[in-house]
C-alpha cells in the first residue's frame, strides 16, 4: 500500500508543488491543504486537494486531518502551518501522535517557532551563533548599539520569506524595522493579505504571539549556507549542504546554490536533531565566515525546504529518502537526476 502523506502550505512558494512531484514519483499517495490557485493543483495524480477557508484555516486543517485518512506523516512548507499543527497537538488529543511524529515530540514544539530559544539551544551545545538578543521594547535595541554592536539583523518568527528579515546598519533603522516588525495586524494589513495577497492564514495568525517576537542578531559577512535534514526520533537519518552561489540581496534567498560536503554543518545538524529529538524534515541556516570558513549558525526552519527535492545521481533528495523509509524499500530512480553540483 502507497504510504498516504498531507502536503501543507499556507503560501505561494512552489516548495509544496516540487515536494509533490518528488513523492509521487517515490510512489507515495499524496494529498494537499494550500491557498486557492497555488500551483501544487496542477500536478497531475495527487489523491485529495482542498483549499484553507479564508476566515478559519485552522478549522480547515482540523477537519482534514480528523476526517481518518490514515496519513502516515504531514509535511508543512513554512512556519505559520506548523504553528497551526502545534495548536491542534495543544486542543486535540487524538491529533498528538500523528503530529508528534511529523514534527517531533510536544518538549520541542515551543523551540521549534522561537528561534531565539532554538539559538540559544544551539549556543548550549558549544555551536557557534552570532551574538543575538530577544527584543522586548525599542529600548533593548539602544543597549544593543550602545554595546558597541553594528550591523545587525532583526527578524521575526512567524512571517513568510524576506518579511521576516531586516538588514540594519545603525540604530535608527532598527528602531523603523522594530516599528513595523512589532506593531500589531492593521484592518489595512488584513484586508490586503486576505482580498490581494490571498493569503488564507493571516487572520488567524494576526493575534499569535509569533507575529511580534522580534531578536536582532549581529550581522555575519560571509557566505550563506544551509544543510537539510532527514531525522526521525532525533537521529540524523539524511541530510544535504548547500552553499549560495547567488543570492537576492545580503538576506534574500539564494537564486544559485552549490552542493557542499561541511564535516562543520553536518555535525551541528546531528546535535541539534539529537537535542530536540526531531523527527520530519528540517533545515538549518548557516553563514561560512568570511576568510576562516567557520559554520556560524543563524538560523532553524521546521519544515521543508525550497530545495528538499533536488536529487543527483550518487545522492536521492531527502524527499525519495523519506519516501523509501516510509515504503520500506531503497528509493526508486530519478528520472531527471541533477549533472552537477551547482543548481538554479
Amino acid at each position: 500500500m502507497k504510504p498516504a502523506l498531507l502536503l501543507l502550505t499556507g503560501t505561494r512558494s512552489p516548495t509544496a508543488t516540487r515536494m509533490a512531484l518528488a513523492l509521487l514519483q517515490q510512489g507515495c499517495r499524496v494529498d494537499v491543504l494550500c491557498p486557492v490557485g497555488h500551483t501544487v493543483l496542477q500536478v497531475p495524480g495527487l489523491a485529495r486537494c482542498w483549499h484553507f477557508a479564508m476566515r478559519d484555516s485552522l478549522d480547515s486543517l482540523r477537519h482534514v486531518l480528523g476526517s481518518g485518512r490514515g496519513y502516515r506523516m504531514i509535511l508543512p512548507c513554512d512556519a505559520a502551518v506548523v504553528a497551526q499543527l502545534i495548536t491542534l497537538h495543544e486542543q486535540v488529543p487524538a491529533l498528538r501522535g500523528l503530529i508528534e511524529q511529523s514534527i517531533g515530540p510536544a518538549a520541542c514544539h515551543e523551540t521549534l517557532l522561537q528561534r531565539h530559544r532554538l539559538l540559544m539551544a544551539a549556543r548550549s551545545l558549544g555551536l557557534d551563533v552570532p551574538e543575538h538578543r530577544h527584543l522586548d521594547s525599542a529600548q533593548d535595541l539602544l543597549f544593543w548599539f550602545r554595546e558597541g554592536h553594528g550591523r545587525s539583523v532583526l527578524k521575526r518568527d512567524l512571517s513568510p520569506g524576506e518579511a521576516r528579515v531586516q538588514l540594519v546598519n545603525d540604530l535608527s533603522e532598527a528602531e523603523r524595522a522594530w516599528t513595523s516588525f512589532s506593531r500589531p495586524v492593521s484592518a489595512s494589513d488584513l484586508l490586503r493579505g486576505m482580498l490581494v495577497e490571498r493569503d488564507p492564514l493571516v487572520w488567524w495568525s494576526r493575534r499569535h504571539p509569533g507575529r511580534t517576537r522580534v531578536l536582532v542578531q549581529r550581522f555575519v559577512e560571509g557566505r550563506p549556507a544551509s544543510t537539510l535534514m532527514l531525522c526521525e526520533q532525533g537521529r540524523l537519518l539524511a541530510c544535504l549542504s548547500l552553499a549560495a552561489v547567488e543570492t537576492l540581496g545580503p538576506t534574500g534567498p539564494a537564486v544559485t546554490v552549490h552542493r557542499i560536503r561541511h564535516p562543520g554543518m553536518e555535525a551541528a545538524a546531528r546535535q541539534l536533531s539529537a537535542h530536540l529529538h526531531l523527527t520530519g524534515l528540517h533545515s538549518l541556516g548557516f553563514v561560512l565566515e568570511q576568510g576562516s570558513g567557520r559554520p556560524c549558525l543563524i538560523d532553524f526552519n521546521p519544515h521543508c525546504a525550497p530545495t528538499t527535492h533536488l536529487a543527483w545521481a550518487d545522492q536521492p533528495s531527502l524527499a525519495a529518502l523519506l519516501a523509501a523509509r516510509l515504503r520500506g524499500h531503497p528509493p526508486l530512480p530519478v528520472r531527471h537526476p541533477l549533472g552537477q553540483d551547482r543548481v538554479s
